[in-house]
């Protein structure tokens, strides 16, 4: 279930996701000082004191800031499926990446601590 999916200001929105598989955090944000946004994937399975970083997602430079906001919404619905289906975090993070890589919309990387 999306628990949260809160807009914040320049450019940022954070979701939290708990799931019968999983809970993560999914946070757009920009990179730094006249950068564009990313997407941090975070593990909250302990709770939101103890979350680690589990995968990061670069987009293309094609891609709007309106239009990276648009997606970070779609992801979230695409996470929160994968996980009341069952899913594990790192194999739904996984078909995500690539299908976002074959569109040539963005690049993931899931760090290798993530179970």
């Amino acid at each position: 279930m999306i628990t949260s999916n809160t807009k914040y200001p320049f450019g940022g929105k954070v979701a939290t996701v708990e799931t019968k598989s999983f809970n993560c955090m999914i946070s757009t944000a920009k990179e730094g000082l006249f950068k564009k946004q990313s997407i941090m994937f975070s593990d909250l399975s302990a709770e939101m004191s103890s979350r680690r970083h589990v995968a990061k997602l670069l987009f293309n430079d094609i891609i709007s800031s309106a239009q990276r906001i648009e997606l970070h919404d779609i992801i979230v619905h695409v996470i929160d499926e994968a996980g009341m289906s069952g899913k594990s975090l790192r194999d739904t993070l996984t078909e995500l990446f690539e299908g976002l890589r074959k569109e040539g919309v963005a690049f993931g990387t899931v760090f290798d601590d993530l179970s």
